[in-house]
């Protein structure tokens, strides 16, 4: 895969050195100085105590800032109608206008909708679903009557649902309990117009497989995947086109520094009892990949004849994350307005990881078991003797890279380089330039580099909302139409790749298209039970993003590594499996299916 950056000269990424240390220590004690500093200058040092309650721009004076109040405590420091409430979730507070205000009572759930004025005349769109209310009262300084029945029926009409409702409604101050996600799309929605509330009624239940192919479908044909299936078909037409490799460099940074800074920023306003969901999640997630990686192994070793150090670096790439992946399910479920935590770009960081450590821990076994410099094993055709015993300079390892162009095993290429013919014997399994590669690769600093700052203005924004609008403009509004290009590039590579499972056989084929399903439900299961343990109910859009990253294969960090670690390994099996297979169903069929798997879990096996 193509590098983001340049290395050194001799290719190799350069080594850790007391500067680089110091300097790694420095950014992190200025991170840590700067968060505490925001932290006691914004009033937050301690947040183990309610919910806030925020406050609208309907309620705020003119030019004022946002204000987080918390609720009335009672003797014992603790608010009883705050005692049953979801950890991280907090109320919004506004004037909303109201549809049904005698039918509006505290614990009722209601959907939320805008409604602006254009030319045309009056719009409402619905942006939330199933919102419970928490507290109802009158607007002060005004008695909020409903509007006489003339007066109704010469207001202006908004077409919403299919039937014609009158604009003009009662206006109530109303307090909406809502997580992180939530509060974000509604204080958006609420600067660009005014809320309403409408009580809210389940729709007719469907059948099963109606409903589930409805949705399928919907979700198949969003603008995002029909870009991907049009850089799909630019190899298979035979169009002369290229995509310029510096674009798809400047879109890769500038969508992982995005979603690090979104996520960041949201991040910002958790308290500590979310933040501490967010870290049992993360080992959670760290452990599902570091499983799904061995078991990735383990179903190669059996139901396909590749070699040994083959299946373990392909099961590696599976134990991984796609950050592209991640970035498609996102912009899917922006489209389809279903939530997500705000800490899940964090994630993506941490699951990325225990696919290199699984793989790296895998081939030191098997370089102990006598490997040689092919990779093969003693039972494996074309055993050149134990790598251990061999030099640089012996006739065996002179003849190796001419053997490597010609050896093949079942059919399937082997590394065709010399690095991997003349590779040293690896005394240890990890060393400074390998961790270097896999805790410091540009993804996972541009990732961890965008969430950090982001944190820090989400901090700064809590006491000055304007410190964060320009980066908005750029990472927020932009996001969109740079993914559909990124999906135009990956198309066209996933596309080419297919080439290169001519020789792979039919059942590491299958394994490329049914693996991901699997590990995605496995992923899943595990979420919901952590979920169950706590009883905190993550947002579906949560449990799309965690299927993705346990179903996904990577294909920027795992492959560098290989490069550096793992030379003996086929370069082309697995990233025809990543990009070509795997990638492909994930963002064309895959997503569509976790969404739909996604809802059934959380129906058929409710958060106490």
């Amino acid at each position: 895969m193509r590098k983001l950056f340049q290395a050194d000269a001799s290719g190799a990424p350069r080594l850790f050195s007391m500067r680089n240390m110091v300097g790694a220590a420095l950014i992190g004690a200025v991170v840590m100085m700067t968060t505490a500093a925001t932290d006691y200058a914004f009033g937050q040092h301690e947040n183990n105590g309610p919910s806030p309650i925020i406050v609208g721009q309907s309620l705020q004076p003119k030019d004022s800032k946002v204000e987080v109040a918390a609720p009335k405590a009672d003797k014992k420091g603790k608010s009883d109608d705050l005692k049953t409430r979801p950890i991280g979730s907090r109320v919004f507070k506004a004037i909303v206008e109201v549809a049904h205000p005698d039918e509006l009572k505290p614990g009722e759930a209601v959907d939320v909708s805008l409604a602006t004025l254009h030319g045309g005349g009056a719009h409402s769109e619905t942006i939330l679903k199933h919102v419970f209310v928490h507290s109802v009262e009158r607007v002060p300084g005004s008695e909020n009557q409903t509007p006489p029945p003339e007066e109704a029926e010469d207001a202006p009409v908004v077409v919403e649902h299919g039937h014609e409702q009158p604009e003009v409604f009662p206006t109530r101050v109303v307090g909406l309990l809502v997580n992180g996600g939530q509060l974000e799309k509604i204080r958006l929605a609420e600067a660009h117009g005014i809320l309403r509330l409408s009580i809210h009624h389940e729709a007719a239940h469907a059948g099963m497989l109606a409903s589930v192919m409805n949705n399928f479908v919907t979700n198949l044909f969003q603008p995002l995947l029909l870009f991907f299936f049009m850089g799909f078909a630019i190899p298979l037409l035979r169009v002369p086109f290229e995509f310029p490799k510096a674009l798809y460099q400047s879109l890769t940074i500038y969508l992982l520094v995005a979603i690090g800074w979104h996520g960041g920023e949201l991040m910002a306003e958790l308290p500590s009892s979310e933040l501490a969901v967010a870290g049992g999640l993360a080992a959670v997630g760290f452990i599902v990949n570091g499983i799904i990686g061995l078991c990735a192994t383990w179903m190669l070793r059996t139901f396909t004849p590749m070699r040994r150090i083959d299946a373990v670096t392909v099961g590696s790439y599976y134990g991984s994350d796609s950050a592209g992946t991640f970035v498609t399910c996102l912009g899917i479920l922006a489209t389809l307005n279903l939530l997500h935590d705000s800490y899940m770009p964090v994630m993506l960081a941490v699951m990325e990881i225990p696919g290199c450590l699984v793989g790296l821990f895998l081939v030191s076994r098997l370089r102990r078991s006598g490997m040689d410099k092919l990779g093969n094993m003693p039972d494996e055709p074309g055993y050149m003797g134990d790598a251990h015993a061999m030099t640089v300079t012996s006739p065996a390892a002179e003849d190796v890279s001419e053997n490597a162009e010609t050896h093949e095993h079942h059919g399937e290429p082997v590394a065709k380089s010399v690095g991997a013919a003349v590779a040293p014997a690896h005394k240890s399994a990890l060393n400074l330039k390998l961790l270097h590669e896999v805790f410091l690769n540009p993804g996972l600093y541009m990732l961890f580099g965008g969430i950090i700052v982001g944190f820090i203005s989400g901090r700064q924004a809590i006491v000055d909302p304007h410190v964060v609008e320009g980066p908005n403009n750029l990472f927020l509004v932009l996001f969109k139409g740079a993914l559909c290009l990124f999906l135009l590039e990956m198309g066209i590579t996933a596309c080419q790749r297919l080439s290169d499972l001519k020789t792979a056989g039919f059942g590491f084929i299958l394994f490329g298209v049914l693996a991901p399903v699997l590990f995605a439900t496995f992923g899943m299961v595990a979420l919901h039970g952590y979920s169950m343990v706590l009883g905190h109910a993550f947002e579906p859009g949560t449990y799309a993003l965690f299927a993705v990253l346990c179903g996904a294969a990577s294909y920027i960090a795992v492959p560098a590594v290989q490069r550096i670690a793992i030379p003996e390994a086929s370069p082309t099996l697995p990233l025809a499996a990543s990009l070509g297979l795997t990638f492909t169903w994930n963002v064309t069929l895959g997503i569509p299916i976790y969404i739909e798997i996604a809802q059934h879990i959380i129906q058929w096996f409710p958060i106490a």
